[in-house]
């Protein structure tokens, strides 16, 4: 088992989202049923929480200190870290009955991606990536997704990574600027036989994907081309997703789930750190253009 660290002794029912602000030196991370915003500060070494009335699924920063781009369940919004404020961005998606946001991130080019899942039955593939340029413009790009997940984009800006955690495949497909589809998905990883299924997923520096296997109580870095490179086995059976951070960028922080254990796991909901001989990359921020 390897060493580790706890953040948070709170233990969240759905921790998802790990975020790293290198400005403000803190970790965010969301507890998405228990509607809950959290953050540990590296500076002040206490934890911060925010409750909010939907589910929080999915964060981002924002060029904005102040602001994070946020995914509730059915709508993107702001959150002012400042006065608590939630401003609805004025365009949405209608989203199908029963389909609630589920993963997402900025890619290098400083647009949101979010995809959705169907809570109803997950066997559906009811979900759908969706990207928010900078204009606030929603965009779906990828349809017939049962659960999407490790929504990443490659250090270069070339890919765009994500999951179907149904299907426990993990794609990869052609990023490009200004143009609001990717092209020629491919099969990136493909874990139909095993145990766990792919959750969230970080890239570090040197290209490689680091994702969180739920229910498989570990987490696998892959190179660029998808082949194993680590596989890191962590205390808690439902690992969500990881992020890299600290001040040297080289610690992995990593949040957990709750859901349906059978509380003999203490360690389960909570969010740990590992160190790593690999460096993470600062966090893309979401491009706003207003002040």
């Amino acid at each position: 088992m390897i060493n580790y660290s706890i953040v948070s002794n709170e233990r969240s029912t759905l921790g998802e989202s790990p975020i790293w602000d290198e400005k403000l030196k803190r970790i965010y991370w969301v507890d998405i049923e228990g509607k809950r915003l959290h953050a540990w500060s590296y500076i002040e070494n206490k934890n911060l929480n925010w409750n909010f009335e939907h589910r929080l699924c999915a964060i981002s920063l924002t060029t904005n200190t102040n602001l994070l781009l946020c995914a509730f369940d059915t709508f993107f919004a702001y959150f002012d870290l400042r006065n608590q404020n939630v401003k609805k961005i004025n365009n949405q998606v209608s989203l199908p009955p029963s389909v609630r946001f589920n993963d997402g991130k900025t890619d290098g080019f400083g647009r949101f991606w979010c995809g959705t899942m169907s809570e109803s039955d997950p066997s559906r593939p009811e979900g759908a990536i969706y990207m928010l340029d900078k204009n606030l413009e929603i965009h779906e790009v990828i349809k017939g997704i049962h659960i999407s997940n490790s929504i990443t984009s490659s250090v270069d800006k070339k890919y765009l990574y994500y999951a179907d955690t149904f299907k426990k495949i993990i794609y990869k497909s052609e990023l490009y600027e200004n143009k609001p589809y990717v092209k020629n998905s491919s099969i990136f990883v493909d874990n139909t036989d095993l145990i766990g299924f792919p959750d969230g997923s970080s890239v570090d520096s040197n290209s490689s994907l680091w994702n969180a296997e739920w229910n498989g109580g570990r987490i696998v870095q892959y190179n660029h081309h998808g082949r194993i490179l680590n596989s890191i086995k962590v205390p808690m059976k439902k690992p969500t997703c990881v992020a890299f951070g600290g001040p040297d960028m080289n610690k992995l922080f990593i949040t957990s789930a709750r859901e349906k254990t059978d509380g003999i796991d203490y360690i389960s909901g909570k969010t740990i750190c590992i160190n790593t001989s690999e460096k993470g990359n600062l966090s893309n921020r979401f491009f706003i253009k207003f002040k």
